[in-house]
């Protein structure tokens, strides 16, 4: 492990990714977060797709395009992540319709709340 690593600049970095991911995805996923399967694999948007029609929402073909290659990017990422890190990061960040908070996320992890806490300020 690379001890050159500033772990919150790393976080804060991350933390700007899942927020990047978010935005795009109101503007081309129109599935709720909580529609996400219990494994944690999300169904991939098709780029060859000619449904791009939003009322609200004027972008380009090519924009569209490229927020949808971007999801793409995360989900393929986050699909790489171990179980535990995926169910941290979604209960964390992505599913907001529930408002999960430290005290679910630690118990559906098997943790105590102590211990969560622990383990969230380790690198």
């Amino acid at each position: 492990m690379n001890s050159n690593i500033n772990w919150i600049k790393t976080k804060k970095k991350v933390e700007n990714v899942i927020i990047k991911y978010i935005c795009c995805c109101l503007f081309v996923d129109y599935k709720s977060t909580s529609e996400i399967q219990e494994d944690f694999i999300l169904e991939e948007l098709a780029l060859n797709s000619n449904d791009f029609s939003n009322i609200y929402i004027n972008l380009n073909r090519k924009e569209k395009i490229e927020r949808i290659k971007f999801i793409n990017y995360f989900r393929f990422s986050f699909n790489k992540l171990t179980t535990e890190e995926r169910k941290i990061i979604y209960w964390t960040y992505l599913d907001k319709e529930n408002n999960y908070d430290y005290r679910f996320i630690a118990n559906n992890l098997g943790f105590s709340l102590g211990y969560y806490y622990i383990k969230k300020k380790k690198p």
